[in-house]
């Protein structure tokens, strides 16, 4: 079976290289990684990587809405540089988040600013969207055809406003933690699911990092709740990612 991680942070393992988790991927049937950058700190280390596996890794460069407070006036001037010189990168993580208890207005404000400059770059959009959900429904016309709601754990009203505009949902192992479950995995078109690690971080084991090899385990718990078979769900979301990366 073949998959692409949708969303990883190749770049903050603490256990394992970056380096040795790429080499080792096509072992384990993963061909492609979309390593996300989460402010100025480390896009250097996202475009490093970039630059050794071009053929396995597409690069995403956004700041997230935990970090605003340590950037300078320049950043979206630093991203727009970043983007420039790398043509097929895409824009995030970056979107809202009202569970840390910071000002969503400046998140906002943040937020719209990579909306404007992945539209204007033609990027797929890489969105955080956590308790947020009025705030980020008064955004959703503004968001690229090609946005991502990555690791989706929100409510199942929120998802049918996302499903009606035709954005990506992506699922990490942390959607099986929610209460309406069963409900939001059944609910994403056949079309519009992808997965990911989210790694190092959102592992189902408490204090361990999660690994692309693991994957597979979660694609097979994903189709059993769609009831779906699971090596044709394989397929899919296999298909949906090269989809989206216009392969």
């Amino acid at each position: 079976m073949k998959f692409i991680d949708t969303h990883i942070h190749l770049q903050d393992y603490k256990t394992r290289y970056a380096t040795d988790i790429i080499n080792e991927s096509e072992k384990i049937g993963v061909e492609k990684f979309i390593c996300v950058g989460t402010s100025p700190q480390d896009w250097e280390r996202v475009e490093k990587l970039y630059q050794e596996y071009p053929q396995k890794i597409i690069p995403a460069f956004g700041l997230h809405p935990w970090y605003l407070e340590e950037q300078d006036e320049e950043w979206a001037e630093q991203l727009d540089a970043i983007l420039e010189r790398n043509p097929k990168a895409w824009v995030g993580e970056c979107g809202l988040d009202g569970a840390k208890g910071r000002e969503i207005k400046k998140q906002e404000e943040y937020f719209i600013k990579q909306i404007e400059i992945a539209n204007r770059r033609q990027r797929p959009l890489i969105i955080h969207a956590v308790k947020c959900q009025h705030d980020m429904e008064n955004l959703l016309t503004q968001l690229p055809k090609k946005s991502i709601f990555h690791s989706y754990n929100g409510r199942m009203e929120m998802l049918k406003k996302i499903i009606s505009y035709g954005f990506y949902v992506s699922f990490s192992f942390s959607i099986l933690k929610n209460k309406e479950c069963q409900e939001i995995v059944k609910s994403i078109p056949d079309k519009r699911i992808l997965i990911e690690t989210d790694g190092p971080y959102q592992s189902p084991i408490k204090g361990a990092e999660t690994y692309p090899k693991q994957l597979s385990e979660l694609a097979e718990m994903l189709a059993d709740i769609r009831k779906a078979d699971r090596e044709n769900f394989i397929k899919l979301i296999y298909q949906n990612s090269k989809d989206l990366i216009n392969e």
